[in-house]
């Protein structure tokens, strides 16, 4: 799959949808932007070592970990993860969470999206820990595990 606005990731098991609202391609390289749906389950702690992001909450509750530190956001509240940081982020399992996501600059991360996604459609949706893990590893610039 290659990326592009408009383009929906929906991943109907892990109750997650991500739609690109601009992609490297579509901004020369300065950032990708996402509509997303986070799921309840919380996802790996991780670091983007080259890239900052930024959460706009527009629905529900957002729960976050940036560098140990703990919070929970809603609706028009702003979340920042430098560059480096460790973090995790996961929605409220009572309510839909939505958020606007930027990542900047771009590098490769909307193609890392969909490839992510292409591995759990392959498998009917389910997750393949080993086969998403080695997704990861085409992605150093972009995606580091903790």
């Amino acid at each position: 799959m290659t990326p592009e606005v408009g383009a929906e990731l929906v991943n109907p098991v892990a109750g997650t949808r991500q739609v690109f609202r601009a992609t490297a391609a579509s901004t020369d390289g300065a950032y990708v932007e996402l509509a997303n749906t986070h799921a309840a389950a919380r996802p790996p702690l991780h670091l983007h070592p080259n890239q900052d992001e930024h959460f706009t909450v527009v629905s529900g509750l957002l729960h976050a970990v940036v560098d140990g530190v703990e919070s929970d956001l809603g609706p028009g509240d702003v979340l920042e993860v430098p560059r480096g940081s460790s973090h995790q982020m996961w929605g409220d399992a009572d309510e839909p969470t939505q958020t606007i996501w930027r990542t900047t600059p771009a590098l490769r991360t909307d193609q890392f999206f969909c490839d992510l996604w292409q591995v759990a459609a392959d498998n009917g949706f389910e997750p393949d820990v080993m086969k998403a893990y080695e997704v990861t590893l085409r992605y150093p610039e972009e995606f580091c595990l903790c």
